[in-house]
């Protein structure tokens, strides 16, 4: 069942302590510390912005404050949402009251209605297909029977409403499957193998396995990192996650706008080994130069500090597909006002304002290059036209030259 649009107070968690109550006001909304969460020594803060210092954090104009925005879901599943609850784009406190019980992170709200799960248990791997179901879960607020809410545009699943087999799925563990959506049929065939390549140039990434439907649809099950099942408490971890959009407060709708140098102020103030981050937060960005990857935005880049610990630092990397045969030739963050056309020079002029050594820097292209040149023919794997892979080749070669 929908939550009621005239939701006027949600209670925020973090983890399993109340942090505090999220209120809707006439101008906007207003978060306060609870007393118990002020005591908490191991918080500093809700989030990286949202600091225990302020006690109330009021928001005018806006009816969410941008870290919580920024747990909401995206495209057919916010206008789908939208339609269930029947509010509009701007009442993001309503979407936030629907799906903001089971998120992205660590941190939460309830609110008086409890999610009432679906009867029985989730239907079965082999018995369903993709897109009917995630259709089925479209028409309803499936937020109220117990699913996961993804942040993100491409329509996605979450694990916890498909019962999969052992050989695929740990219990343990939990995940997301993501789908092609209608205009880019080979969009998870596209992720699969972009991620092969990147694990094989020495980035971390998310782990990835290709499964099919009852149809022989294509699914990529993603395994989130954000939670991990503890062996000796026995339950699954939940690990405050923030993407680059939350932890410089900025709003989704800003993804595209915000610059790699502005993420790497943030890393460098937030992160417990900024020099080490920046280096990876570099060579990310070069392999999805190399990759033409020009969907690399900011809520692709994330900072994760994991339960039980205060270390903050970058998550693995997820996300990463090949944009160029979709037409998209621009990096999406700006390097020092660049877009494309990016040298080995700007890539060593930037680390060093930074503060990461020149040798580190070169070390870390020289090894990607090698390691890129060696293993591009991975991504001969999706399907592409001849015209699209004469381009791609092409491109790959020049900004193979533009890094060395």
């Amino acid at each position: 069942m929908a939550l009621p649009v005239e939701t006027n107070k949600l209670l925020i968690y973090r983890n399993d302590l109340q942090a505090g109550v999220l209120y809707r006001t006439d101008t906007g909304c207003s978060f306060e510390f609870s007393e118990q969460f002020l005591a908490a020594p191991q918080y500093e803060g809700l989030s990286f912005c949202m600091k225990k210092a302020f006690r109330t954090l009021i928001v005018s104009g806006n009816n969410l404050h941008p870290f919580f925005a920024g747990l909401l879901p995206e495209g057919k599943r916010l206008n789908a949402l939208r339609s269930v609850l029947k509010t509009s784009a701007d009442d993001m406190f309503s979407l936030f009251a629907a799906a903001g019980t089971n998120v992205i992170g660590d941190v939460h709200s309830a609110t008086s209605e409890h999610a009432s799960p679906l009867p029985g248990s989730p239907p079965a791997l082999k018995k369903i297909d993709f897109y009917e179901y995630f259709s089925t879960l479209l028409a309803t607020n499936s937020y109220a029977n117990g699913e996961d809410s993804l942040a993100g545009v491409q329509e996605k699943i979450s694990g916890s409403m498909i019962s999969f087999p052992l050989n695929i799925a740990s219990a343990k563990n939990s995940f997301i499957l993501k789908l092609n959506p209608a205009d880019r049929h080979n969009l998870v065939c596209n992720e699969l193998h972009s991620m092969e390549l990147a694990q094989k140039c020495g980035l971390k990434v998310a782990k990835v396995k290709l499964i099919h439907d009852r149809n022989r649809n294509q699914g990529l099950l993603v395994q989130r990192f954000d939670r991990e099942y503890n062996e000796t408490s026995k339950r699954i971890l939940m690990h405050h996650q923030e993407d680059a959009c939350q932890f410089l407060d900025k709003y989704p709708a800003d993804k595209y706008r915000i610059s790699l140098n502005e993420i790497a102020v943030g890393i460098r103030n937030l992160s417990s080994a900024p020099e080490i981050m920046i280096l990876k937060l570099l060579q990310l960005y070069c392999f999805s130069y190399l990759l033409c990857n020009g969907d690399l935005h900011a809520k692709n880049i994330s900072l994760i500090t994991r339960a039980q610990s205060s270390m903050v630092e970058l998550t693995p990397a997820y996300d990463l597909i090949c944009t160029l045969i979709y037409g998209d030739q621009t990096m999406a963050l700006k390097i020092d006002g660049r877009n494309d056309n990016i040298r080995r020079a700007t890539i060593l002029h930037f680390a060093k304002r930074f503060g990461v050594p020149e040798a580190a820097t070169h070390q870390m292209l020289d090894k990607l290059l090698q390691n890129f040149c060696k293993n591009r023919n991975i991504l001969e794997k999706i399907p592409m036209t001849d015209k699209q892979r004469s381009f791609l080749q092409k491109t790959m070669e020049k900004r193979t030259r533009d890094l060395v």
